[in-house]
């Protein structure tokens, strides 16, 4: 059976087995609420009957009639038969007028109906006895009578609400499965790549110290090695963002100063942009400190700068910035290439969606991610020719040498 299935399906029938229980109960409510009001309505035409002065005449009969739905007879108890009338002269042979004031507190069946009858003594200038013959409704019709307009409104409210709510459950669900996989790929990803950086650099470094044991004076200017390194620098900082994804933080927050965060992102992508033909420059300082996860903010970055130089392209120009305001700071990267496609702009924070023919979309997934862990967002946006990817920070304390100000 599948994931869908095995959740959806019970929640749904939850929900509906709740729905059809306050149903059956407002229903049952209001049968029972009817039921009352036509025994009120009874005792009331009795009561009316009873302290009426009024001389029953037939018209007054067919008034009552009309006005309760019930019928009445005129009955002589001595004599044991009927007078006045409001039935059908056919509902009311010989003797069954005998039979109805014998049947007094029962239903009876009439010509078809059920009628349930009652005896009361008139209070006019003569007294008369009277039978009232109240209509007996069947307590299934009542019942459906009464719960039609509840039965109704469920009805229509499940039909807009179920698929709503299957909607939506379904989303949520592709959206964790997604996640869950997400975190599987990234965590067996990272423990690949993560064993293959510590082999490229224990082998460095042994070159390293062979090299500087067979040849003392090293040549002047090869800084190939530390290239090298620093690659395996930015290939860590991958695995560490990789490793944010469907997982609970492991780290815990330390204060972090975000000019050295932001050196320290410069410094490691700076061969990337020097090879790729990118100025890498960096804003203003800003003094601020702030309780952060590093490392996973630093891949982070590291993630949005190597988008940045690929999209800036041969003589583009990627700046790392930090906007301050109260209660937030927002680390920004800004590149001059043209920003995302227009089909993928909305979805283009989801993982594997990228417009890169070789990319694989996932490090504005590691990003968002990050963002999320800090309690932050990330958002991209188009300032003049040029885009800009931000991460907000929210923080309750910002420590600042310098004056809180906006780069323009």
């Amino acid at each position: 059976m599948s994931l869908f299935r095995r959740i959806v399906v019970p929640v749904v029938g939850l929900v509906l087995a709740a729905v059809l229980a306050n149903v059956a109960f407002a229903a049952w409510l209001a049968a029972r609420q009817a039921a009352e009001r036509a025994e009120a309505g009874r005792a009331q035409v009795a009561q009316a009957l009873a302290s009426s002065r009024v001389t029953l005449t037939q018209p007054v009969l067919d008034t009552l009639e009309q006005l309760t739905g019930s019928h009445f007879v005129v009955w002589d108890p001595a004599a044991r038969v009927a007078g006045m009338t409001t039935l059908p002269p056919t509902a009311l042979p010989r003797g069954v007028a005998a039979s109805l004031a014998d049947a007094v507190g029962d239903v009876t069946l009439l010509e078809g109906r059920r009628y349930r009858i009652g005896r009361v003594r008139s209070g006019g200038v003569r007294p008369e006895t009277v039978l009232m013959l109240v209509p007996e409704r069947s307590i299934v019709r009542a019942t459906l009578e009464a719960a039609w307009p509840l039965v109704a409104a469920a009805a229509a409210t499940l039909a807009v609400f179920v698929p709503v709510l299957l909607l939506a459950l379904r989303t949520r669900l592709v959206a964790g499965e997604r996640q869950r996989l997400l975190g599987q790929l990234a965590a067996g990803f990272a423990h690949e790549l993560r064993n293959a950086v510590t082999g490229a650099r224990l082998a460095i470094d042994l070159h390293r110290r062979r090299c500087a044991a067979s040849r003392p004076a090293a040549t002047p200017g090869d800084d190939s090695l530390a290239v090298a390194t620093r690659q395996l620098d930015i290939v860590e900082a991958e695995v560490r963002g990789l490793l944010a994804l469907g997982r609970a933080p492991q780290a815990a927050a330390e204060p972090t100063d975000l000019d050295r965060l932001i050196d320290e992102v410069r410094e490691l992508t700076a061969a990337r942009a020097s090879h790729a033909g990118v100025t890498l420059d960096r804003g203003p300082a800003r003094g601020i400190t702030m309780p952060a996860r590093r490392d996973s903010l630093r891949a982070a970055l590291v993630n949005l700068v190597l988008n940045a130089i690929d999209a800036a392209g041969r003589g583009g120009a990627v700046e790392l910035a930090i906007l301050a305001e109260p209660g937030s700071a927002t680390l920004v990267v800004d590149d001059t290439g043209p920003g995302p496609p227009p089909a993928l702009a909305a979805t283009i924070h989801e993982p594997f969606v990228t417009g890169k023919p070789e990319g694989v979309g996932l490090g504005l997934a590691v990003a968002r991610a990050v963002a999320t862990e800090h309690g932050g967002t990330l958002s991209w946006s188009r300032h003049g020719d040029r885009t800009r990817f931000a991460i907000r920070l929210p923080v309750s304390t910002l420590k600042a040498s310098a004056a809180h100000s906006q780069r323009p």
